[in-house]
């Protein structure tokens, strides 16, 4: 199966093993690694979140692939979600770099996910950019989003909330299973 032009990714459940909006308060501080690299940051109440150990591989795959990618994510917390995603480092083409660097759009909120992946689309491709005329994928934890099948997009169920989207989900995508 050949990549698709966008990937979307829910976050919670999805990048990360929590909910941003309810389970985490700021400040974070980070837990630098020896590279400099950040995979895991601390609350303000000393709850540490990191995220899905394959996901920086899965999202450097895709770039190497010349895929845009989007994050759609219904939260309530989109400072949250933004501070993670800054406060996480990850190695990529050989420097470190915040997470959020690696997506293309931001698409948070109370819309759909074929909203957010619509908008999405027309963020990087432009104003007349229509969902229907691209290859998509989304990435997610919540079956119900599964709707987005209606419009061409490729739905991948993240079903395991332990690990989240694994490099073996990710290749099995790929491969058409």
């Amino acid at each position: 199966m050949p990549y698709p032009e966008v990937a979307a990714f829910d976050l919670d459940y999805t990048v990360w093993p929590c909910f941003c909006d309810t389970h985490l308060n700021p400040p974070f501080k980070p837990v630098t690694g020896k590279n400099g690299e950040v995979h895991t940051l601390i609350d303000s109440y000393g709850y540490e979140v990191a995220f899905y150990k394959d996901v920086p591989r899965i999202l450097a795959d895709l770039k190497s692939h010349g895929v845009k990618i989007v994050s759609a994510s219904r939260t309530w917390a989109p400072d949250i979600a933004r501070d993670l995603l800054r406060g996480f480092k990850v190695e990529y083409e050989g420097e470190i770099v915040p997470l959020i660097t690696l997506f293309d759009s931001l698409q948070w909120g109370e819309r759909s996910k074929v909203n957010h992946i619509s908008l999405g689309i027309k963020d990087i491709f432009g104003k007349k950019a229509d969902i229907k005329d691209y290859k998509c994928c989304l990435f997610d934890d919540e079956s119900r989003n599964r709707d987005v099948e209606r419009y061409g997009v490729k739905y991948v169920y993240v079903r395991d909330p332990e690990k989240g989207t694994t490099w073996d989900l990710y290749q099995r995508y790929l491969s058409g299973n």
